[in-house]
């Protein structure tokens, strides 16, 4: 399923990237973003998010995906969900690339609710794109489109 893109661009909190923000959806400017996100952006009607959000790997861990690859950051990004007793795979992790650039995206699903989360290295940074719903009933229709929405995002990442 393809989805526009609108003219308006984003830069992450560290400056690390820029990316385009998907048609309706809206980016939430620096000064409203929580502390711990890179980048905020909500759906126009309020009802889905994409948050882009910074890994913290101590250096072991660090070493070990570089070496190992992405496969080992999304096993590790499930880790750090929360309530992560209670997150599963529904969808594995699959490496995938965009204009060149690694990512590797897996589903979850809690109470109903399925999220999609790609994980990427930008400037030997580790970070993590949820794409999330926040309100109402979602049907597998719905959740392509906000997935679709999400891998726009990701291929207008500049880095």
């Amino acid at each position: 399923m393809d989805y526009p893109l609108s003219s308006e661009t984003f830069r992450s909190r560290d400056g690390l990237f820029t990316g385009r923000v998907p048609q309706g959806w809206v980016f939430s400017s620096e000064d409203t973003l929580a502390p711990a996100l890179a980048a905020w952006l909500v759906r126009d009607d309020f009802s889905a998010a994409l948050a882009l959000e910074e890994i913290h790997l101590d250096q072991l861990s660090s070493r070990r995906v570089d070496k190992e690859g992405l496969i080992l950051l999304a096993q590790m990004s499930l880790m750090f969900q929360q309530g992560s007793s209670a997150a599963e795979f529904t969808v594995s992790p699959k490496e995938f690339k965009i204009r060149g650039r690694e990512f590797c995206g897996y589903e979850i699903g809690a109470g109903g609710e399925q999220k999609r989360i790609v994980v990427f290295v930008s400037g030997g940074k580790f970070y993590e794109c949820k794409a999330v719903p926040l309100k109402g009933s979602w049907s597998g229709e719905d959740l392509i489109r906000l997935f679709s929405a999400q891998q726009v995002l990701l291929s207008s990442l500049i880095f």
